[in-house]
């Protein structure tokens, strides 16, 4: 099962009860847009409750998001549909069957998930909470602390200096500041953010229901994170051109471009990774008895980039020798109970033949610091070799593996474990009943979880992208990264919209909430409209969001006072839209109306759009992998077995019933004994 990527932490929903603390510091100076928000559907409350319940699995994190897709999607349907399997049959429910599908696809989903979790924890606990950092991290704080003037006189000192430095470094990225600017000229107060930052990790979490009901909580780890997001959105809006993604920072050098092809990370990963960091370097460093931390900068560097690559490579390999077991344990018989009810019957109806002749087949089957720190000298994104350009490739995020390693474990440490499992079984299962080997079970595999892998690796992306351009089309809001080139023929665009390395990706609810909101002035929301535009979006279909009603207080009845009539011309422009800013005819009143609709949550109409598309394409995409892979393809492959030995009144196949029926009459062959005409058919190729 797929799990969906998702920004956490990134915002939260809004509340009505949040305005009760939201002159609190932490929330200061924030529009009463709050993030991915609640979302006021009108009389649709079948579709208000969707995007309330995919906003609360998002507010859960990951691991919420995993449990609810995998389990709910194939876990449970396979499990609840096996009891039925060869009942019609035997006439009892099939508990083996269920037994075993509950084994495998309990175990085979979560692991993929708590593996990688539980090889993180130990390698942070016992070799440092910077094995949780990615190398290129890891590498751009060394070179921040090297190249800056950090406090070690203690710990908070420590931290307060560093933080400052690398928040420097992301805020100065912004192409809108030079080195030779001041920041707080710029509206952008870094003791603030260190401020709330070091309050944010003295703070409890508001728990794990709270975050997902979104109960709000002031001085919580989770609503102190959302007031920093928001008041780095608003900076990076009011301090950079164009319309780059607004949740990213880039705190690397240029330098080191050749070796990745993004180098931006999420702001609140940034936080996150700068604590590990912070806690560990310090640490570290008193354990060291070193009093420059110039000269112990490089070597910790070498060593954590190390440490952090065979953190990597422990996750898939756990991962994976995992996964090889899985098999062992869920194939709790020596024949499987899925088709042994066929397979029985099939035997029990063969035997009445007088010509029955069995066959027998065999089958032959066949000093750590310093070794982490050389590891880490290989491995230093400076290095441009590919040594260090594999390495980046397997870079997990967190617990998620890189997706090379997801390839390897989902085929060679998935099926191929599988197989041959399965291939003792059938082999098993034929001496039990007699005959020659059937390859019952790996026929099933080979349909089931090729097509489910097939499913989960393009299908899924591709829904999701075709309901995204669809809904871009249809509001005129671009919900894409990027759009399908159309130079490109049918066949490139199709590949464009399946791959999951395109660059054409469907916006989270995280990115969208930063694009449409947080508008401090009618220029950035002209700047949003000119990115829009450039990507194929149509601005007349944005203006006109709630034109329907046309009700007083909607967009368009806003758009339509403060612009005038170029609002109801389908050429609308964003050049026409600046003429009348620039014109002076423009009433004030009706540009904060305007800027207040678009920075609440109850009724942005953009927003409100891109969070119902979201909902339905999360439902749609659990529908379809609860019906297709959950209970269709096990149906399907108990069809095809049945199917094979029985006919629909369940008498036995002909083709099973007698060795000979596929015999040529020709009359040479009319005088042949039963066992030398079977004999002549292993001949042709025929092994029944």
């Amino acid at each position: 099962m797929k799990v969906q990527n998702i920004h956490t932490n990134a915002f939260s929903s809004s509340n009505n009860k949040r305005e009760n603390f939201k002159k609190k510091d932490y929330l200061s100076g924030q529009t009463s847009f709050r993030g991915v928000g609640a979302l006021s559907t009108g009389s649709n409350v079948v579709l208000s409750g969707l995007v309330k319940f995919w906003e609360a699995v998002e507010r859960g994190g990951l691991a919420a998001s995993f449990t609810i897709q995998d389990m709910l999607g194939t876990n449970i349907p396979r499990t609840w549909a096996a009891k039925d399997v060869g009942k019609d049959i035997t006439g009892k429910n099939n508990w083996g069957a269920v037994l075993e599908n509950g084994l495998r696809e309990f175990l085979t989903g979560p692991s993929m998930f708590l593996v990688p979790a539980g090889v993180l924890a130990v390698s942070s606990k016992y070799g440092g909470k910077s094995h949780g950092v990615p190398v290129q991290t890891i590498k751009d704080f060394g070179e921040i602390i090297s190249n800056s003037n950090i406090d070690v006189t203690n710990k908070e000192a420590f931290k307060k200096s560093f933080y400052e430095s690398v928040l420097k470094k992301a805020f100065y990225n912004f192409d809108g500041i030079n080195q030779a600017d001041n920041l707080l000229d710029k509206g952008i107060d870094v003791n603030d953010y260190i401020k709330r930052i070091l309050d944010m990790e003295n703070a409890k979490s508001k728990g794990l229901f709270k975050n997902i009901r979104n109960i709000p909580v002031p001085d919580s780890k989770e609503d102190i994170l959302d007031g920093i997001i928001n008041m780095f959105v608003k900076n990076k809006k009011a301090n950079t051109s164009g319309y780059p993604d607004f949740l990213n920072a880039l705190i690397s050098d240029s330098k080191y471009a050749k070796n990745s092809k993004n180098l931006e990370v999420r702001f609140s990963s940034l936080i996150e990774r700068m604590g590990k960091y912070s806690d560990d370097f310090f640490a570290a460093f008193e354990r060291s008895g070193k009093e420059n931390v110039a000269d112990f900068v490089e070597q910790f560097t070498k060593n954590r980039m190390g440490g952090r690559f065979a953190t990597n490579i422990a996750m898939g390999v756990f991962t994976a020798a995992f996964m090889w077991f899985i098999p062992k344990i869920y194939t709790v018989n020596k024949t499987n109970p899925e088709t042994d009810p066929v397979r029985q019957k099939a035997a029990e109806l063969k035997s009445e033949y007088s010509d029955k002749s069995g066959d027998n087949v065999s089958f032959k089957g066949g000093g750590i610091s310093k070794v982490m720190s050389d590891l880490g000298s290989k491995v230093d994104p400076s290095n441009f070799n590919n040594f260090s350009k594999a390495a980046s490739s397997l870079e997990c995020k967190g617990i998620d593996i890189a997706r090379p390693m997801f390839y390897t474990l989902i085929t060679g440490c998935t099926l191929v474990p599988r197989l041959i499992q399965s291939a003792k079984r059938d082999i098993e299962s034929s001496k039990k009943n007699g005959g020659p080997v059937q390859w019952d079970e790996t026929s099933n595999i080979l349909r089931r979880d090729i097509t489910t892998i097939l499913t989960i690796l393009f299908a899924m992306e591709g829904l999701g992208v075709a309901m995204a351009l669809f809904g871009s089309k249809k509001s005129g809001v671009v919900l894409t990264s990027d759009i399908l080139n159309k130079g490109d023929n049918i066949f490139k665009k199709f590949w464009n919209v399946i791959n999951p390395e395109s660059s054409v990706k469907v916006l989270g609810k995280a990115e969208n909430t930063a694009q449409m909101s947080n508008f401090a002035n009618m220029d950035q929301v002209m700047r949003f409209f000119e990115y829009n535009q450039e990507k194929k979006g149509n601005l007349y279909k944005l203006l006109h969001s709630g034109s329907k009603s046309n009700k007083e207080g909607s967009l368009y009845s806003v758009a339509k006072k403060l612009f005038g009539d170029v609002v109801d011309d389908t050429k609308v422009s964003v050049d026409d839209l600046r003429n009348k800013l620039n014109s002076g005819e423009c009433d004030k009143k009706y540009i904060q109306e305007f800027l207040d609709i678009l920075n609440d949550a109850d009724k942005n109409p953009l927003l409100g759009f891109a969070n119902k598309i979201n909902a339905i394409f999360q439902t749609i995409s659990l529908g379809i992998v609860t019906g297709f892979l959950g209970f269709g393809l096990p149906k399907i492959n108990e069809i095809v077995i049945r199917n094979k030995y029985l006919k629909k009144d369940y008498a036995l196949n002909p083709k099973y019933a007698d060795p000979n029926v596929h015999i040529p009459d020709y009359s040479i062959l009319k005088n042949l004994q039963p066992f030398e005409k079977q004999t002549y058919q292993y001949f042709l190729g025929n092994k029944r």
